[in-house]
């Protein structure tokens, strides 16, 4: 009997762990403030912090597309795998993205999504930089998605006061 309830046990905690985890990735996307709070918590940790890839595959559309303008307008663009593999290795330093103001704009399955953030390498920390994330979701079976996102850094332009709202 002993046996038979080892293995109950142990059949339990199998599923009971990729459950648990399915739910709280799952909490991650059924709104789109909690896809943007997912968005900046999944990049942000300490010196030697591993990214977490699967969570952030989680919150982002198969196809999705990331796209950098510099502060002179030169532009990158490349898909999800490729932004991805640039944090592989654990993190030389810290790395904080805070978001610091948002303005949301949302029509039936669509939304989009200003979001102003501030860069530190330490919760506490000075800021290193600041900029402009323009995340672009939809909304499909039963949760959202990004499908895309494009970053500006502030350079000799301040941020425009109306995305430092919250």
């Amino acid at each position: 009997m002993t046996r038979m309830t080892a293995a109950v046990f142990t059949l339990l905690g199998t599923l009971i762990v990729p459950i648990a985890m399915v739910s709280a990735a799952d909490s991650d996307v059924q709104s789109i403030d909690a896809i943007v709070d997912a968005y900046y918590d999944v990049i942000s940790g300490p010196k030697g912090h591993q990214y977490d890839a699967e969570r952030d595959l989680f919150l982002h559309a198969s196809q999705a597309i990331i796209t950098r303008v510099s502060a002179a307008g030169t532009l990158q663009r490349h898909d999800f795998a490729t932004e991805q593999a640039m944090f592989a290795e654990p993190y030389p330093e810290g790395l904080f993205e805070f978001e610091i103001g948002r303005i949301t704009e949302e029509y039936g399955n669509l939304a989009h999504v200003w979001s102003t953030f501030e860069i530190r390498r330490s919760p506490g920390g000075d800021i290193t930089s600041r900029g402009i994330n323009s995340i672009s979701l939809y909304r499909y079976d039963g949760r959202w998605w990004i499908s895309s996102w494009t970053t500006h850094p502030e350079g000799d332009e301040p941020l425009p006061e109306k995305y430092l709202q919250q």
